[in-house]
């Protein structure tokens, strides 16, 4: 056989493989990313970032969350029987703004009449270039949110995709029931440690002070992601409505930034009042802001013990906030609370600090 000959021949076979190995992964759909699973039972991938694409495109709703992890424990259920309608949550961990504005995206392209996207605006997620997306070991892949099918290719012809079929058929075999339901899907801190006034101490003790806030926190850096990811899609689908809320962190965690560096706050605090004034701009956009809410953030008992995460029924308390409230109205109001969000930080002690929830009395009461 000539040299050219056995040229054409591996490449004629070689295409033949990707071809037979693409049809066959296409039919069997891992990840389920073109149609709901009909083949076998699903067990969905505890890689968030690449089994949404496929419940984006799939799961019936009209209200989709685009957030962090802490939107993650938005249930849909509760939200539909509070806000009406369907829900799906397509909440991503440590999320970036454009990792969130292509989960929106994805979630407009599938539902055209998508009513509402319920956004989180986390300072983490705007604080770095506007097409910052996750990198390893958690990669975020890109090819499967955008509207380009030839990218298909890499979720067809990939060993990730044989992976999770493999992991998908023995978790049959096997009678493995973890990861079934969409409902509970990435749901968490259902045993996570409790946070003590002891462990805030020490924490907030032993914060270490920065010489210069990093460029990348800067007001001016957020507002541009905030403009590119978010006002871009506000401005393309003024028939959506874009719900935009700033999550109830503890005050010690802000507290624990400002001691930090105090020019975290300063530049908080404009991010947020620019982003209050762009929104004015656009009668789609509502925004509302839990960073205030002593009775929230001043209580321990609603948090995790890694001072960050609130718990799941902190997320209920937030649907029915905004089942029941009216969003921030105009630039006068939000100054107080801007105002009262800065001196409770600024004005902070331990002893301020409540251990017991009424809340989460409030919600088992129900």
């Amino acid at each position: 056989m000539s040299y050219k000959k056995f040229l054409a021949v591996s490449a004629i076979i070689s295409v033949l493989f990707i071809l037979f190995v693409s049809i066959f992964m296409y039919v069997v759909d891992p990840l389920f990313y073109f149609r709901k699973a009909t083949l076998y039972r699903p067990q969905y991938s505890g890689a968030e970032r690449y089994q949404m694409p496929g419940l984006l495109k799939n799961q019936d709703y009209n209200t989709v969350f685009t957030a962090t992890s802490m939107g993650r424990n938005f249930r849909e259920n509760y939200a539909n029987e509070k806000l009406g309608g369907k829900t799906f949550n397509a909440s991503l961990p440590a999320s970036t703004a454009k990792e969130q504005s292509m989960v929106a995206e994805a979630a407009l392209r599938n539902k055209p009449n998508l009513k509402r996207v319920i956004w989180e605006l986390n300072y983490y997620s705007f604080a770095g270039d506007p097409e910052w997306v996750m990198g390893p070991p958690s990669d975020f892949p890109t090819y499967m949110y955008d509207q380009l099918k030839i990218n298909d290719i890499r979720y067809l012809f990939s060993s990730y995709s044989v992976e999770i079929l493999y992991k998908n058929l023995m978790a049959n075999k096997n009678g493995d029931e973890r990861w079934r339901e969409v409902e509970s899907l990435y749901k968490f801190g259902q045993v996570a440690p409790v946070e003590s006034i002891e462990h805030i101490q020490t924490s907030l003790k032993n914060v270490q002070p920065m010489s210069q806030l990093p460029s990348f926190e800067k007001a001016s850096v957020q507002i541009k992601s905030f403009k590119e990811n978010v006002i871009s899609l506000v401005k393309g689908h003024p028939n959506t409505t874009f719900t935009l809320f700033y999550a109830p962190y503890p005050v010690y965690n802000h507290v624990s930034f400002y001691k930090k560096h105090p020019d975290y706050l300063k530049e908080r605090l404009k991010f947020k009042k620019e982003v209050f004034e762009l929104a004015q701009k656009y009668p789609n956009i509502e925004i509302y802001d839990f960073q205030d809410a002593k009775e929230i953030t001043f209580n321990i008992g609603n948090y995790q013990g890694d001072q960050v995460h609130y718990y799941s029924f902190i997320n209920n308390w937030i649907i029915d906030y905004l089942a029941k409230n009216k969003p921030i109205q105009t630039e006068e109001e939000y100054a107080v609370k801007l105002q009262n969000f800065k001196q409770q930080i600024t004005n902070f002690r331990i002893s301020q600090l409540k251990t017991e929830s009424t809340i989460k009395e409030n919600y088992v009461a129900q």
